[in-house]
């Protein structure tokens, strides 16, 4: 299924445009992506995220070790905090809305994902792993590009809420929203509280 906007007269002599992005925009053309695409692409950034994440981490040790002044009363002090217990950190039942280890990781992750993703967020409205697939996101009532933190806020920050409660509502939520993309429109909860679409770019 295609969602379209009525488009200008086509004139055959205008100049290709030179950017991509730039080319779909203006087009008036415009084709849904299908939800597997979506959640390929959510994949690819969640395998990029935690990758980086990892990374991160393994470098924050060695600077411990080799600069700071980190003895071994300090070690344990610093695993539990980077790497909490489950017990300590949340559980998949445990009341969240307190726990600062919740908060840090909310901010933290997407501290890094406004790293990776922001830039193209901005110039395209694609990810890394929605540029790898040709997809992007832009406005339902327009067809333009969204501001990033519009974006950020109502499309992942509102998302995050469900996890303050526990783990278990929070994935039951994002069940709920990835079935919304079934319907014809393609659009999920998230879709919605952003008022976005996605296309193929």
């Amino acid at each position: 299924m295609s969602s379209r906007t009525v488009s200008d007269t086509y004139n055959p002599y205008e100049a290709p445009k030179s950017d991509s992005t730039e080319a779909w925009l203006d087009s008036g053309d415009y084709e849904l992506a299908t939800i597997g695409e979506r959640v390929l692409a959510r994949v690819i950034d969640a395998l990029i995220l935690g990758f980086t994440t990892f990374v991160l981490l393994i470098l924050i040790w060695v600077v411990a070790f080799t600069v700071g002044d980190l003895t071994g009363d300090h070690v344990e002090p610093l695993g539990e905090f980077l790497f909490p217990d489950n017990d300590l950190a949340y559980g998949l039942l445990t009341f969240n809305l307190f726990n600062p280890y919740v908060y840090a990781n909310i901010f933290i992750t997407h501290a890094l994902f406004l790293m990776l993703h922001g830039v193209t967020l901005h110039r395209s409205g694609q990810t890394i792993g929605k540029k790898l697939l040709n997809i992007a996101i832009v406005d339902a009532d327009t067809y333009e590009k969204v501001p990033v933190l519009r974006l950020l806020v109502l499309r992942y920050l509102v998302w995050e809420i469900p996890f303050l409660i526990n783990v278990v509502f929070c994935w039951i939520t994002r069940l709920v929203d990835l079935g919304y993309g079934l319907r014809a429109d393609r659009r999920t909860l998230h879709d919605i509280t952003a008022n976005t679409i996605v296309i193929k770019a």
